[in-house]
């Protein structure tokens, strides 16, 4: 039912994915990401620089928008991709600062994780339209007899 034509559709959650991450500051689990606030519960160094576009590459109209997004130079939303699509899925992720995502995670920062690849509203999203293509192929098939395996 579900097949390569469907799993074109990763370019889309890619760029959702990337919307909800780094526009919208929302963690895996849709919370917003934290401050960049010291021990002692002031705005830090680098959360003041941030906010008065003052450090190197950064891109200002990103972190402007959402200061507390995971964002500065915007390398690693661009480095977010659409790996591979194959006949029975498809992957992204990063291709070269993985190493940064894991440095976020330890700072509280959780852009990804395993067992959860893509945050709740992304993933209903991706079940809504597979549920729309298996409609859709499913009023093609007249007469056929359609084998379900669950495992």
């Amino acid at each position: 039912m579900i097949d390569k034509k469907f799993f074109k559709i990763g370019a889309n959650v890619v760029a959702k994915f990337r919307k909800h991450t780094f526009e919208k500051a929302l963690d895996i689990n849709g919370k917003k990401f934290k401050g960049y606030f010291d021990k002692d519960g002031q705005l830090s160094k680098y959360g003041i620089n941030k906010r008065a576009n003052k450090l190197k590459r950064q891109a200002s109209n990103l972190t402007a928008a959402a200061p507390t997004a995971p964002i500065l130079s915007s390398d690693l939303l661009r480095d977010w991709k659409l790996r591979k699509v194959t006949n029975n899925g498809f992957s992204f992720g990063t291709t070269a600062f993985g190493d940064r995502v894991e440095h976020l995670a330890k700072k509280g920062r959780v852009i990804s994780k395993d067992g959860k690849a893509l945050p709740k509203d992304i993933a209903n999203y991706l079940m809504k339209e597979a549920d729309r293509y298996v409609e859709k192929k499913l009023g093609k098939i007249k007469g056929d007899t359609i084998n379900i395996k669950i495992t």
